[in-house]
């Protein structure tokens, strides 16, 4: 009996074991949850179409203003002034009478400053000018740029004696440009103050003072420049004058032996 009950405590525990040795089934976990609805969404407006119209321009009116005939009274107007307008404007005109007066000598930047007064840009810029229209030649001599007349220019003879009738070759403008000088005395001009080829008299100015004054060449250069031509002129005491006179210089004789005016005598030496 003992064995019956043991055997069949060993089958029932094999039975046990088989039963909680099993394996276990899969679960599959369903989601019964209900789908969430979605959501409605208010759709964007469609943006309306943009009708381009095209905007047909009107042709412009081209409004023509005529002028009206008017009556003007002329204003005096001097010879200067006439003669700038023909020319281009005052600094050609310095230009134009350093040029036609001084139709044989070489120029360099130097020299153009001192007899016009132009600034230095300006004055560079109206040589160009100058030179386009074939007025002036340029060249090198000894490594710098010298200016000249064009002798060879058509209109060179007219517009030289339209600078002659504005500049001051007359006794009385000379005059009031030397009566500066302290101690002047006798006033002789010559060459260029007598014709206008300037070859006669190789001196321009005569200048004879009691005392010869320091400021010589400063009113000299003041003639030069309202002239716009370098101008070759002698300064001697009065005792030295007669002198040189008397003996026959060369000096007084390059005056005196050619054309020449005596614009001032308070030595009555030539009366």
């Amino acid at each position: 009996m003992n064995k019956k009950k043991s055997v069949m405590k060993k089958t029932a525990a094999k039975q046990v074991k088989k039963v909680f040795n099993k394996p276990k089934p899969k679960v599959k976990i369903i989601n019964k949850s209900k789908p969430k609805p979605k959501l409605k969404t208010r759709s964007k407006p469609k943006t309306p179409i943009k009708v381009i119209a095209k905007v047909v321009s009107k042709p412009k009116i081209q409004i023509v203003i005529r002028p009206k005939e008017t009556i003007f009274e002329s204003k005096d107007i001097t010879e200067m002034q006439i003669l700038e307008n023909l020319l281009g404007g005052q600094n050609k005109v310095k230009l134009w009478k350093v040029f036609v007066l001084n139709p044989v000598k070489d120029f360099v930047l130097k020299d153009l400053i001192r007899l016009t007064k132009i600034k230095h840009d300006t004055l560079i810029l109206e040589l160009k000018d100058l030179m386009k229209f074939g007025i002036i030649k340029a060249g090198k001599k000894e490594k710098v740029i010298v200016y000249k007349t064009n002798r060879n220019f058509p209109l060179l003879p007219e517009i030289t004696e339209m600078v002659l009738t504005v500049i001051p070759r007359s006794v009385d403008k000379i005059l009031e440009k030397l009566n500066r000088l302290n101690r002047l005395k006798v006033v002789v001009l010559s060459g260029f103050f007598t014709t206008s080829k300037f070859t006669n008299s190789n001196l321009d100015l005569l200048l004879v003072f009691e005392k010869i004054p320091d400021n010589v060449d400063v009113i000299v250069s003041e003639l030069e420049y309202s002239i716009g031509k370098e101008l070759a002129y002698s300064a001697l005491d009065q005792t030295d004058f007669k002198y040189r006179h008397s003996i026959g210089d060369k000096l007084i004789r390059d005056v005196l032996d050619f054309e020449h005016i005596v614009a001032m005598d308070k030595l009555s030496f030539f009366r």
